[in-house]
């Protein structure tokens, strides 16, 4: 009798001790690519896309979504990257060095013959410890201190582009503290990032300016219109104000020109009507969703009010918020409680292009920046670090709570997680150990980075902190500008607590899911996938080089073969 097989000949198993191994090699090999991009001395990444459009970039999150990877391991590192950036928007590359160390450690470990089931538990052990500690020694703030707004930028700024090519950095900062100190409701710490809009445009660094209220990029209508107005009342409409045709199939019925010229009549006076209740309201500024045609533009230039038409639904949303507008609900019964007030509306030529500026609106509750710099390339990445900056001030504002930055938290966890491992039994103890271990690794890549010797500067790093006992402790860490280990929280490099939190725990998790892995099966990739007339689909993996495509039938009697 004849046993079949278990697995299918195109089915391929890795293996139970080799499996584990590559994925922790797998992951190992991602993180140490992004490690010479951390801290203020680190270094940009190119990436070149298939159409040959160049990212030049140093955001951790930004480069590993470019990279396209294949093994399962490192695609649970850019996960885990994308879900920091995503939840806080700042740590990616803490993220990755961090899972790098921990696979590292759990390498050392399986060697020794400690099992993943014991190395998994201990890293649990290690991250509450940690997040106990973080909630210890973090230092609570007024989250309206503008001084320790400004300190979280700064330290998130440096060693960016954006504050690199700056000749002055702190009206940058400033002018994302400003935007962010307007949106916010302080009485309940809330915060909508998505209140800042950020439109880019071809220019100086220095021309970068924050806008309180909206920047559309559109044109005015008409060159017969104001190019500005003062005190401007804003109607927003999503009605058309011009003939179109209806979605279902219609028709008249005209039997003479006379008929013709009356129904044509009768659609110039149905605008003529609206433009009028418009002109009636009070509004000397018209932004509508659709169209507007050559008679109405005629109409609103006679009574000097601009009108924009085809606006993003996004820049109405952000005109209400900006203005205090409410989309009309009828043109035929305006309010006047729909009408938004700015101080003025202005048509301005920005990067060779024109741009529509609602400024000096009282009280919004949306702000625009408007970022300038002299190529695509660094303005995407003047976008990604503003966007960083206005993340880690909500998650500050959010939860009020910061640590000192430069290594130095995670040296005071390292040195509290060794003293607290001595009190475990069993060998979970060795596994704290080497968690404390992995969290060194992120001051000393930053050590690294900026040029420091690693062994010494471990050292140094140990030393010191291992005079403070007790719940004592200090805020040491890496000074990159001096490029000594030193206090860091007296030079006011600071982070928001609630980013360290993330690292710690989508660093264990990442981890501890690749931990469990202990085999992987794999089905063989097949290309050149298709199917014959006679409904027969099948592969080749030689590129269908072997395979008769016409069945024995001739050249005039070939069957069709469709590829999908």
């Amino acid at each position: 009798m004849k046993y079949p097989e278990l697995l299918n000949e195109d089915v391929a198993r890795v293996g139970v001790q080799v499996a584990r191994k590559y994925n922790l090699q797998a992951g190992i090999l991602l993180t140490d690519v992004i490690k010479t991009s951390f801290g203020p001395r680190g270094l940009d990444k190119v990436y070149i896309d298939i159409q040959g459009d160049t990212t030049i970039t140093k955001h951790g999150g930004a480069f590993l979504r470019k990279i396209d990877v294949d093994h399962p391991a490192a695609k649970a590192i850019i996960e885990g990257a994308n879900a920091v950036d995503t939840n806080v928007g700042d740590g990616t590359i803490t993220v990755a060095i961090l899972i790098g160390a921990l696979l590292k450690k759990a390498n050392e470990l399986l060697d020794i013959g400690i099992p993943p089931a014991i190395i998994t538990r201990g890293y649990e052990q290690g991250q509450e410890f940690a997040l106990e500690i973080l909630s210890n020694i973090a230092q609570k703030s007024d989250s309206t201190d503008r001084s320790i707004m400004h300190d979280l930028a700064i330290s998130c700024l440096q060693g960016k582009t954006l504050f690199n090519l700056s000749s002055d950095n702190i009206p940058i900062a400033s002018m994302i503290i400003d935007a962010i100190c307007t949106i916010t409701n302080f009485t309940k710490n809330q915060i909508d990032v998505d209140d800042i809009k950020i439109e880019e445009k071809p220019g100086n660094v220095s021309d970068i300016e924050l806008i309180k209220g909206v920047v559309i990029d559109k044109t005015i209508d008409n060159y017969a219109m104001p190019q500005s107005i003062e005190n401007a009342k804003i109607l927003l409409t999503n009605e058309n104000l011009e003939t179109f045709r209806t979605k279902t199939e219609s028709e008249i019925a005209i039997s003479s020109p006379e008929q013709m010229s009356l129904f044509l009549d009768q659609e110039s006076n149905d605008i003529i009507a609206k433009v009028r209740k418009i002109i009636d309201s009070g509004a000397n500024v018209v932004i509508s969703r659709k169209g507007i045609d050559s008679l109405a533009q005629e109409c609103f230039a006679k009574a000097e009010i601009i009108s924009m038409r085809r606006v993003k639904a996004n820049d109405l949303w952000w005109v209400e918020k900006a203005t205090g507008a409410k989309t009309c609900k009828s043109l035929e019964n305006i309010s006047t409680d729909e009408l938004g007030k700015a101080k003025k509306v202005y048509q301005k030529n920005v990067g060779g292009d024109k741009m529509v500026f609602i400024d000096g609106c009282k009280n919004p509750r949306s702000v625009t920046l408007l970022l300038r710099a002299n190529s695509k390339q660094y303005l995407d990445e003047f976008h990604r670090t503003a966007l960083n900056v206005i993340y880690v001030l909500r998650d500050f504002i959010e939860k009020p709570l910061i640590v000192g930055g430069g290594g130095s938290t995670e040296a005071i966890l390292a040195h509290k997680i060794s003293e607290r491992a001595l009190e475990i039994d069993g060998r979970e103890q060795i596994v704290i150990q080497k968690f404390a271990e992995a969290l060194e690794e992120i001051p000393i890549t930053l050590a690294r980075n900026v040029g420091m010797d690693t062994i010494d500067t471990l050292i140094e790093l140990r030393n010191k902190h291992a005079k403070f006992s007790n719940g004592k402790f200090e805020w040491i860490g890496i000074d990159s500008t001096n490029r000594k280990v030193s206090q860091i929280f007296s030079k006011r490099v600071i982070e928001p607590v609630v980013v360290k939190e993330q690292v710690i725990k989508t660093g264990v998790e990442v981890t501890n899911m690749i931990m469990r892995v202990d085999d992987v099966f794999m089905k063989d990739l097949i290309d050149n996938t298709h199917c014959h007339i006679d409904g027969t689909v099948h592969a080749h993996k030689d590129g269908g080089k072997a395979h008769n495509h016409f069945e024995q039938e001739g050249l005039e009697q070939r069957q069709m073969h469709h590829y999908y």
